[in-house]
């Protein structure tokens, strides 16, 4: 019987790296290839950038003879590969590529360098690890350096983490991908008084800065409303959160929140063990971090092992918001 293939048949087609095998494999290999990315941060590596990889190649011949059939320069089919916009660009190939049925007669050098293009590309994705990772921010542990749906990578693995960095690491003892802020390492005594951070016996620095303020919103369908200073705040007016700028003795400063008094204000004193250190999150009265013993839920103290990397900037907001494009990380 003839008419729209399988679904089996249109993934096996798709295999095709120059994109003969029709529409439908462009379809289901673009939702593949965007449903794998955005399960990066949940599945294990060993299958997610595998996936990632082979779907990208897939995905990138298929868009690459769309692109063609619409007479579009071969520019656009990095354009296709950025979140939101991609979708865009994709949703406009597949309805104008219909009506182009001719091929332009392609140069074989230029079929061989498109091929090694996308090759390369696909095996940048295998290479989690070693040059980069993509994770997504569940929660608002980081706010404001870091908002529920930003995307960021970390590389290489393979650091030495100073005081001051925001990194990701797995939870020493359920496996779970955290991103905190380093704030001691290994023979460093920790305190904390009254909400100060007390590192080596010295109070570190806290200027007073302006007020956090977010709408009374869920900005992220995996949490709920954010804890505001000025509460009771009804849905979508102004959420407001105290704010100071904190300064390590190495002179890294950042933005920290606090909701005034609270338990997790007073605790240690630590020491941090040789191997590991000491993490807090900089929404501190809405973080389980290393004030929290392991024994209770907590983080404790982070092996070094247990590092995937350092973050330095958030490459979009599964969110849509533009400002959050390429934004530095504190």
């Amino acid at each position: 019987m003839s008419g729209t293939p399988s679904t089996a048949q249109a993934l096996v087609g798709s295999l095709d790296w120059t994109g003969r095998s029709g529409r439908a494999a462009l379809l289901l290999s673009s939702v593949a290839l965007y449903g794998a990315v955005l399960s990066a941060a949940r599945l294990p590596a060993e299958v997610v950038f595998p996936l990632v990889g082979a779907l990208l190649l897939i995905n990138l011949g298929q868009l690459r003879r769309r692109v063609r059939d619409v007479g579009w320069r071969g520019g656009w089919v990095w354009a296709t590969q950025v979140p939101l916009l991609g979708i865009l660009v994709q949703i406009v190939l597949l309805l104008r590529a219909g009506a182009a049925q001719v091929r332009t007669a392609e140069p074989p050098l230029l079929r061989r360098l498109g091929f090694a293009l996308a090759v390369g590309l696909a095996l940048l994705f295998v290479a989690r690890g070693f040059l980069f990772a993509p994770f997504w921010i569940p929660a608002g542990s980081m706010k404001p350096a870091l908002m529920p749906g930003d995307v960021v990578f970390t590389g290489p693995r393979h650091i030495t983490p100073t005081r001051g960095d925001v990194v990701v690491f797995r939870h020493p003892v359920n496996g779970t991908d955290f991103i905190k802020r380093v704030i001691a390492l290994e023979g460093d005594t920790v305190d904390i008084r009254d909400g100060s951070v007390i590192l080596n016996g010295d109070a570190l620095t806290q200027e007073a800065a302006p007020d956090f303020v977010e709408p009374n919103l869920r900005s992220w369908p995996s949490v709920g409303y954010p804890r505001c200073a000025n509460a009771p705040v009804p849905p979508g007016a102004a959420c407001v959160k105290p704010a100071v700028i904190e300064t390590l003795p190495n002179g890294r400063s950042y933005p920290v929140l606090d909701l005034g008094e609270m338990p997790a204000d007073n605790s240690g004193p630590f020491t941090v063990p040789e191997g590991h250190m000491f993490v807090l999150g900089d929404n501190r009265d809405n973080s389980l971090d290393s004030r929290m013993a392991q024994t209770v839920g907590g983080i404790g103290f982070v092996p070094l092992d247990n590092l995937h990397g350092r973050v330095t900037w958030v490459a979009f907001s599964l969110t849509g918001d533009m400002s959050r494009l390429m934004k530095a990380v504190p």
